[in-house]
């Protein structure tokens, strides 16, 4: 799959999830809300009911007592509040509370709470069980929000004793219970259902809001990739018309080629000789520059095919020093070759295909330096594995260039006076040679120290 439809992908899906995970935490937050609004109702609702239940006649002289001694039990408390004199000589029936264990339970958080459990416990053994009705009544005028709800009274076992309210609904996001008195011997469940719908019609115009800006952003990713895809299909055009004159081209060149190397052949006169060997060179030159160009253009898509036969190196570098002397014999410079291979290797490679890599090394030396650079090429064996080195005293390549000099169309920003004409093929061209051949190419270099372009070609 092309790299952009992975990106679009992508980025759609982003989109997507920042969308979904908006009003995803938007309704967390409602539900979070709400939530806690029906936990104020509903204490405010129990606290209500029981004090409406506590109107209902009881033995005034029970006088119950809260102990948080941690000494003492709750008996030994009342035994010793009724050893005081002013209420051993009183009426009252004390009954004694363990205050620690219900706010360890986290059952009450004060005296008064503490209190109102107690009574719960006493209106459950006056067969005054709380009134599911009334309760409800207060909780949903406290509540003002049309919730959803059901109540749910049970024993210490879970049987159900009385239940009420909205039984429609099967998902609850809200749950909780509450034990009714400190001896836990009832329990009060509730449930409510929080509507999505709800949350949408309360936070309407900040969900279109965001929805649209979404909506926006995802146009513009596909706008992106609609256009993407029309260069991309004109650029396919334009590489099979370039492909097609690109062919035309090297048709008439390697004609043009052929007949000189007849005309050399067949001319007696020594100047025409020099002239025809001349215009031989500046043709497979411009041989070179169409083949350059038609790899490039295809790099993605091309196989490069390697004829390998055992050719002689010294003679291919002293081939290109007599060209690349040719062509740049305006220009003073000084092409020099190391041969430090043993007599008679002669590796298997594709002659023509590392002409072209040590041509373009040879005249980027050449080229990107000023007058008066001198040029080394040096054959040798690195590990038994043929290498060449193309070094040069020329303006040399900054470290944060190095990196980039291979990719396809980079050329490297001169200063003023040092501007040449290039297209940055060249040494992508090499680097894809060397990699059909199985070798590495790399580069060494210093500004104003010149560079040392290497390669190897493993048999």
């Amino acid at each position: 799959m092309k790299k952009y439809y992975i990106i679009a992908l992508t980025a759609i899906t982003a989109i997507m999830v920042l969308l979904i995970g908006n009003i995803k935490g938007r309704f967390d937050s409602y539900v979070q809300e709400v939530s806690e609004n029906i936990d104020k109702a509903f204490n405010y609702a129990v606290e209500r009911e029981g004090q409406i239940r506590g109107r209902l006649p009881h033995p005034d002289n029970e006088r119950p007592v809260i102990s948080y001694n941690v000494e003492e039990t709750p008996q030994q408390w009342v035994d010793s509040v009724f050893s005081l004199p002013k209420v051993k000589n009183g009426d009252y029936i004390i009954y004694a509370i363990d205050g620690r264990e219900a706010r360890a339970k986290g059952l009450a958080k004060s005296d008064r709470e503490v209190y109102a459990l107690y009574w719960q416990d006493r209106y459950i053994d006056r067969g005054y069980n709380i009134n599911l009705t009334k309760l409800d009544s207060i909780f949903c005028l406290f509540m003002n929000m049309d919730v959803p709800h059901r109540y749910t009274l049970l024993s210490k076992d879970h049987q159900v004793i009385d239940s009420l309210g909205d039984f429609t609904f099967k998902r609850a996001n809200y749950q909780c219970e509450h034990q009714i008195g400190l001896l836990g011997r009832q329990f009060l469940q509730v449930e409510g259902h929080i509507s999505f719908i709800k949350f949408v019609e309360k936070e309407y115009s900040p969900l279109l809001l965001s929805t649209l800006l979404m909506l926006v952003a995802l146009g513009c990713v596909l706008t992106q990739l609609t256009v993407i895809r029309k260069k991309e299909k004109a650029l396919t055009l334009r590489e099979a018309a370039t492909g097609g004159i690109i062919h035309d081209l090297k048709g008439p060149v390697t004609t043009a080629i052929s007949i000189m190397d007849v005309l050399k052949d067949i001319t007696s006169d020594e100047d025409m000789k020099v002239i025809e060997k001349q215009n031989g060179v500046m043709l497979k030159h411009v041989q070179h520059e169409i083949e350059t160009l038609g790899n490039t253009i295809r790099e993605e898509r091309m196989r490069i095919i390697v004829n390998k036969k055992p050719t002689d190196l010294l003679s291919l570098a002293d081939a290109v020093k007599q060209e690349i002397d040719m062509v740049y014999q305006s220009k003073q410079h000084t092409i020099s070759i190391d041969n430090q291979l043993p007599q008679g290797i002669r590796p298997e490679v594709d002659a023509d295909k590392v002409e072209r890599i040590l041509r373009n090394l040879v005249e980027n030396a050449v080229k990107y330096a000023d007058a008066g650079v001198e040029v080394k090429i040096t054959l040798a064996l690195q590990n038994n594995t043929p290498m060449v080195m193309v070094q040069d005293n020329g303006w040399g390549i900054e470290q944060q260039y190095l990196k980039k000099i291979f990719k396809p169309y980079y050329r490297i920003e001169q200063p003023a006076g040092r501007h040449r004409n290039g297209h940055g093929m060249g040494l992508t061209n090499a680097l894809h040679l060397v990699s059909a051949h199985g070798g590495k190419i790399w580069v060494d270099s210093k500004p104003g120290k010149g560079s040392t372009f290497s390669f190897t070609l493993p048999q």
